[in-house]
């Protein structure tokens, strides 16, 4: 017979961690302890605590573990790759493929896909005490290029609230993929260029495919976005484009019947034949001008849908700012779990 996994409590950082079998707290990361074993995840900091560290996926926020000394860095072969690929050594390396498990004491940690980018997992923490899941950044739906997280049945969720407002509402990815290609269309009969700008890494590889599924217009992409997008055909994604720095990005632009793919923080105001847009979640906020809530997270409705889906007893958010303790509060007020945001002070559970 399962045992109950009683609700949290909520304890000072004064009290000795021996004193309880299981806690999740944040220490520069997501901790997760069991008697003496520690495990971080996605950590910003390097406490020399750790023996392994756990990188969910390959954006710089998630993926400053590679950088540290003296501990195992764990992920898929495609986030080392991405990582390596902007100009990271990483050394002391362990390969998690998705779907596979590895053991660390009494604590088994199972990688599952978490749909938001090429190589990017969450992580299922199967304890003597109960399971736990952190998310790492999630797509809950198939996206143009990768299939949507599933679901993991847990006692405790972790789940990123990046996007966990009601106002982020997005809508549906085929919709946003004929908006910007009509838009671009009508911007070079306009005499423009059209310029998405976006991630690198995610977002970067949406549009292209849009444009790959929706349109005949050519892509070009500039040389970071070049280098994502040749590791997802890499790994058997088909993406067509043409890297901005080779000599048939030079013919294609003799035309000006293109569109172009640039990182979101590129300066084109130089170049005044670009007309730019945004493409991001964040384009709700964006009310001057036309841009495209296309985003590689799950909006309100899909953090909540996965929430329920995986049917925790307790839920803590992370990678929110604001928006952790909003969330926490709306599922709380809408689910009745019992929530509240991770790094507010140790979580530690009683059996």
């Amino acid at each position: 017979m399962e045992k109950p996994f009683l609700p949290f409590e909520a304890v000072s950082n004064s009290l000795s961690v021996g004193s309880m079998p299981l806690t999740v707290e944040w220490n520069g990361g997501i901790s997760v302890e069991y008697c003496q074993t520690k495990l971080v995840f996605d950590p910003h900091k390097n406490n020399h605590f750790y023996s392994k560290v756990f990188v969910s996926h390959a954006h710089y926020d998630h993926s400053s573990g590679f950088g540290f000394r003296d501990c195992i860095k764990v992920s898929t072969q495609e986030t080392k790759e991405i990582v390596e690929t902007h100009g990271k050594r990483v050394e002391s390396w362990q390969l998690l493929a998705t779907g596979d498990a590895t053991e660390v004491d009494d604590l088994k940690v199972v990688s599952h896909n978490a749909g938001h980018v090429l190589g990017s997992t969450l992580f299922e923490i199967v304890t003597p005490e109960g399971c736990v899941v952190y998310t790492g950044d999630l797509q809950f739906k198939d996206s143009l290029t990768l299939k949507g997280a599933q679901p993991v049945l847990c006692d405790v969720l972790i789940i990123e609230s990046t996007f966990g407002s009601k106002g982020f509402k997005f809508p549906e990815r085929e919709t946003v993929a004929d908006e910007m290609v009509q838009w671009a269309e009508k911007t070079i009969k306009s005499g423009k260029i059209p310029a998405f700008k976006t991630d690198s890494l995610g977002n970067a590889q949406e549009v292209t495919k849009a444009f790959n599924m929706h349109s005949n217009l050519p892509v070009v992409v500039h040389y970071r976005a070049a280098q994502m997008n040749e590791i997802y055909n890499a790994k058997g994604h088909h993406l067509k484009f043409t890297h901005a720095q080779s000599e048939e990005a030079s013919e294609i632009a003799s035309s000006n019947e293109f569109v172009f793919v640039a990182p979101k923080n590129a300066n084109l105001l130089n170049y005044p034949e670009f007309e730019p847009t945004l493409v991001s979640g964040w384009a709700l906020w964006e009310k001057k001008n036309k841009n495209f809530a296309l985003s590689d997270h799950a909006d309100f409705d899909q953090l909540m849908d996965f929430v329920k889906a995986c049917r925790p007893r307790t839920v803590l958010t992370c990678f929110g700012g604001r928006f952790n303790h909003s969330f926490a509060k709306q599922v709380e007020r809408e689910l009745g779990i019992e929530s509240r945001p991770l790094n507010l002070i140790p979580t530690k559970f009683f059996l």
